[in-house]
């Protein structure tokens, strides 16, 4: 009779304790940025267009290169007050025109501006070089 209660009481247990496992460690984000669940991925989109965010990697950590026409293509995360600070695996980075950029773990974080949030077709694209921005 143990064994089955104890059966019973893991089976209960388990969806939360896998829950808690695949949620990211540091939830902060900026107000621009929601934080969602889809089954067991979670994933960053930008708030309030519910577009998915994404990462270069032709950035340098810290540093975006993404200007002019990329920039047309892949806007820059850009926050929407002037006194926002770092938190947790975010933070500000500059940009050569002095404006702010949002960046993930020292990752430069851009929208795509032909996405839709029910179809973004960016991950992969320009021979693999944009992500899914990913926690």
């Amino acid at each position: 009779m143990r064994a089955y209660a104890l059966a019973a009481v893991a089976a209960l247990l388990m969806p939360s304790l896998v829950h808690a496992a695949g949620a990211p460690a540091k939830e902060e984000h900026p107000g621009e940025v929601a934080l969602m669940q889809d089954g067991d991925a979670w994933m960053y989109k930008h708030f309030p267009t519910n577009l998915r965010l994404y990462v270069f990697d032709g950035d340098k950590p810290d540093e975006s290169t993404c200007y002019q026409a990329c920039r047309a293509v892949w806007p820059p995360l850009l926050p929407q007050q002037t006194n926002q600070k770092a938190m947790g695996d975010w933070s500000l980075v500059k940009r050569t025109d002095g404006s702010a950029q949002w960046a993930y773990k020292h990752h430069p974080v851009y929208v795509r501006y032909h996405d839709s949030p029910e179809q973004p077709v960016g991950n992969g694209a320009e021979d693999n070089k944009w992500h899914f921005l990913e926690p």
